[in-house]
This record gives structure tokens, sequence and C-alpha cells, in this order.
């Protein structure tokens, strides 16, 4: 293949891998993945990005770019197997087809026989970190996938230090390989930075916490330290939750809350658009983020943008990325958390602390400075001697 120029680039764009992931409140994984593409394209007007989805999960916010083709795979279904035997067979004809200078494949796994060179972007180590929340088959495929696909890739992106050192601890991944790129604020949430919180509208307080209900979010944990603090009438507060089912349901959840006493003070609000999320953080008085483990963690940066104050772990990527913005607690000590969330809702010096320096941390997370960064990387691979003497 030819010389690459600075930013023209043919960049074949692989998010088939998120299946689900990309429907609407399923998680982070669309908006992330459109941001990030929408920054890439307008950093990089000459080059071509070739998008490809599952067709049951078009991104629909990338149509009209002049420089992004959006391709729909339609055999890339929802039914995660025959999903994942596509994905290693006629996909990588698919992805070779646009002849691109560069690949880069925004969840995890890559195609065996796919284009080369490529760049992984690292999302998730669960399946080694919390295997046990994985059926077996699942486990095996995500171990042997990821492990696969990162060490065979030219260059890996991680979104924290801490999911990078994890990659290195855990697969043995050459460190010259890695390269660690933080996640932005979508631009509607990043917008609420240059103005002042607004008035609290709630009849009924509230905490707030935001995940897909996976196991290693800690919900079991959660619940019961706000049971104890309702048991002792230390708060007033409900517990609002927002997130799509996965290995916990939200059946599961209210059953738990039920057994604890605080059935009528648990509200699951199951998946909420990330266009409507925003609200949700604004009139809450805690977003209370005790995740056993992390790659990155939107949402605590989404809700310091908001001016909610953030109970956050201190394991994994967390104290990176609040960045001393956060109230932080050992997520596996009941009283630790219960006693986290009575400090910030009831000490009014407390929480006006974490909300300031929360505003202040948010700003630092751009789509656009992750998207330069990026490019950096992609170019970087794509005028290697190896790619270039293709």
């Amino acid at each position: 293949m030819g010389s690459v120029r600075s930013l023209d680039m043919r960049v074949a764009v692989d998010a088939v891998a998120a299946g689900s992931g990309l429907l609407p409140g399923a998680g982070p994984l669309r908006h992330t993945t459109v941001n990030l593409i929408a920054a890439l394209a307008d950093l990089a007007p000459r080059s071509t990005l070739h998008v490809f989805c599952p067709a049951f999960a078009f991104l629909d916010e990338l149509a009209g770019r002049p420089n992004v083709v959006i391709h729909p795979q339609r055999a890339a279904v929802r039914t995660r197997p025959i999903r994942i035997l596509y994905q290693h067979t006629a996909y990588a004809h698919a992805l070779r087809r646009t002849r691109p200078d560069v690949t880069l494949h925004t969840v995890n796994v890559a195609p065996v026989a796919g284009p080369r060179p490529r760049v992984v972007m690292l999302r998730s180590l669960q399946g080694f970190t919390h295997a046990q929340q994985f059926g077996w088959l699942r486990r095996r495929y995500l171990q042997s996938a990821i492990r696969r696909a990162l060490l065979a890739a030219d260059r890996v992106v991680a979104g924290s230090s801490a999911s990078a050192d994890d990659a290195i601890r855990l697969l043995d991944l050459d460190p010259s390989r890695l390269r660690v790129i933080p996640h932005g604020l979508a631009p509607h949430i990043a917008e609420a930075l240059d103005k002042p919180p607004p008035a609290r509208r709630t009849q009924r307080p509230y905490l707030l916490a935001v995940s897909t209900l996976y196991g290693h979010k800690n919900y079991p944990r959660l619940l019961q330290a706000f049971a104890s603090l309702r048991r002792r009438n230390a708060i007033p507060h409900e517990l609002q939750i927002a997130g799509a089912d996965a290995d916990l349901t939200a059946a599961d959840l209210r059953r738990m809350a039920g057994e604890l006493g605080v059935g009528d003070a648990v509200k699951l609000l199951g998946p909420v658009p990330h266009d409507r999320i925003g609200p949700l953080y604004q009139q809450a008085d805690a977003l209370v983020y005790v995740s056993l483990a992390e790659t990155f963690g939107h949402p605590p940066l989404e809700a310091m943008a908001l001016g909610c104050p953030v109970i956050a772990s201190t394991t994994t990527s967390l104290p990176e990325v609040s960045g001393g913005a956060a109230d932080l607690v050992d997520p596996t000590d009941m009283r630790a958390i219960a006693s986290a969330i009575e400090r910030v809702v009831t000490q009014t010096e407390r929480r006006a602390e974490l909300v300031a320096r929360g505003r202040i941390r948010a700003q630092k997370f751009t789509w656009r400075h992750a998207a330069e960064r990026l490019l950096d990387v992609l170019r970087e691979v794509a005028q290697s001697p190896a790619a270039t003497s293709r």
C-alpha cells in the first residue's frame, strides 16, 4: 500500500463486537463509540472512516458526515454465539474489502483473519478479574479472544493507567505497545460545565446508581449499606438505580431490597437513554458508584460534570478518573459505604467541596483530546514499516 499522508487515512472502525451494548440505554458503549468517531471525523476531514456496526443497532448519530461511511452488518445478530461466529469468519472479509490503512477495533477483540495493521481498544477485563460472573463457555471465549486480540494487536489503547497495568499483569502484554488515552465527556454532558447546577426540584431526596447490572458493580453491598442507613433513620432518601439487566436483573435487586426491608425505597428505572440521563444526576444528592472493577468509569465523571457529588470505590481506575474529586471508599466494606453516604448527604460543606472539585476535574476529559491522541496512534501504526511495505 502506498504512503499515508499526515491525516489522510482509510480507517476501518470495528464496532460489531459491542453487539447489544450499542443499543440506547444499554451502557456507555454507544455514546462513547459515537462521540469518539465523531471527534476523529472532525479532526481528520481528509480521512475516511468506514464504521461497521450491527444493523439492529445502527449508529444513526453518525449518518450524514461526509467522511464517515456506515456499514450495517445484518449477519451480526443479537444472538451472541451466532454474532461471534460471524465476527471471526465472513466479517473479516467485509473489513478487508474497505482496504484500510489501519483498523480500529473498539471493543476488546478482533477477527483472527481481519486486516492488519490494527489497534484494539481495551474496554473490559472482567472476564479475567471477575470470571465467576460469566458462564463457563462465555468465560472461556472472553479469556481466549481478548488475550489473543490484545497480544496480536499492533497497539492496545487503554482508558486508564490502572487498566493498562492490569493488562500487563494478567496477560503479560508488552508495555511498549500500550497507550493510555482517557475517554471524554459526551457533548450534551460537557455543556453543563458552562452553566450553574440547576435548582433541586425533587419532593423526595434520592441517591443514584448508574450502570448495567453486572455482578462486579457491587449492588448487593450497596443495597445492604442503604438498608442499614434506613433502619437507623439516618437518611430519608430513596435509592434510584438506572441500568439494563445483565447477570443480575431488576427482579433480583427488587427481591434483595424487599428482603432487606427497603423495597418501598428502592426504585428500579431500567435502561435510561444517555440523552436523558442528565437530570437524574442533577437532581440526585449523590451518585454512589462502588464498583469492584472498572477500566474507566463514565458515571462518576458525568456526575461530577453535572454537579452531583460522587461516592466511588478505591479500586482500579476510579481513583485515577475522579482525581481527588470523589469520596472514595472500600467497596468490600458495607459499613464504610454506609458511612460515606451518610457523610456526603448530611454534611453541607463536604457536598459543596465535592461538587466544586468535581466540576473542575471533569473539564480535563474531552473527546477531542482523546481523538487527537488516538489519531497519533493510528497514524503511527499505519506508517509503520510493516504496514507501508505491504
